[in-house]
């Protein structure tokens, strides 16, 4: 058992008995460990790419917050009143007039 162990690990058993069944089993194992290999690092740049995703969609929301306070305090009807009266434009000083239409 322990010599054949030491033959796997020394590669004996391919020189020694180069027969087509261990030589095709080696090239299996080869092009499996290739293919594993290969698809562990295409997940690895989807991950990075997934985390350059959710960093600029967590700064296009921080953004659109601020935005968003922003129109709010542009909005209020003190920043508006302050706003028209540095254009000259206040409250009316006369109440205003009620139409009335009748039918006739």
């Amino acid at each position: 058992m322990r010599k054949k162990l030491f033959d796997i690990v020394n590669g004996r058993f391919i020189i020694e008995k180069t027969n087509l069944k261990n030589t095709s089993f080696i090239l299996y194992l080869f092009f499996l460990a290739l293919i594993m290999i290969y698809s562990s690092h295409s997940v690895d740049t989807k991950i990075y790419k997934l985390n350059d995703l959710s960093d600029k969609l967590a700064m296009v929301e921080n953004e659109f917050i601020e935005v968003r306070k922003e129109i709010v305090t542009l909005k209020m009807e003190s920043n508006i009143k302050i706003q028209l009266f540095d254009r000259g434009i206040g409250p009316s000083l006369n109440p205003p007039t009620k139409i009335i239409i009748t039918k006739k």
